[in-house]
């Protein structure tokens, strides 16, 4: 099946320990004759969520219990730190797909989309180059989704002159839903540590 044809996931688990696989599949999928270290770009992402997932839930976990604001403040700019280096690695491993391969970047390239208005920003604290904003200064503003219970950032898109609202766990999802379609079948778990069930699962 190509990749410009196939189904993505219907559903991305929220938990770590579901997510791990789907990880494995992703970087399988991202696998380049001219860039083959990308496999193990794609896992390191799968390794860093863990931490940002974590994070997440005591965020909620203080939110459902009226806890503390200072802490819950805390805990989002803690997260929000790791989630913003995070996209930056995703955007990295997009871009290098985007330069080696047309047909595998067709299936990403709305996903890619969202990464570029976020990492320019992000990392160059500018709106994503466009002919009306060049050099145009913008920093997202970083904020918790209550409803969806994840951190991520309110970002103008030149394209349709708005304002949105993305989270880096929401992009995560759908990248996992777009690339980690197809079962692995290997003789040896693959991954490392990714590919090994978690000690407390045992």
């Amino acid at each position: 099946m190509s990749d410009r044809n196939r189904l993505r996931l219907p559903n991305v688990p929220g938990d770590y320990a579901s997510r791990k696989e789907l990880w494995i599949r992703s970087s399988v999928w991202a696998t380049l004759n001219q860039g083959p270290f990308i496999t193990v770009s794609v896992q390191d992402l799968g390794y860093a969520e863990r931490l940002i997932l974590h994070l997440e839930e005591r965020i909620a976990a203080i939110v459902r219990a009226d806890g503390p604001r200072a802490e819950r403040e805390n805990l989002i700019m803690e997260c929000s730190a790791h989630s913003k280096l995070w996209i930056l690695g995703l955007y990295e491993v997009a871009r290098i797909v985007k330069d080696a391969d047309e047909s595998k970047f067709a299936l990403v390239k709305k996903l890619f989309h969202q990464l570029e208005i976020l990492r320019m920003p992000l990392a160059k604290h500018e709106v994503k180059s466009s002919p009306n904003y060049r050099k145009a200064p913008h920093y997202p503003t970083g904020t918790w989704d209550s409803a969806s219970g994840r951190v991520g950032w309110v970002v103008f898109d030149p394209a349709d002159e708005n304002m949105k609202l993305l989270t880096r766990t929401g992009i995560a999802d759908e990248f996992l839903a777009l690339t980690a379609t197809e079962p692995i079948c290997a003789p040896i778990p693959i991954g490392g540590p990714l590919g090994r069930p978690d000690p407390e699962a045992r």
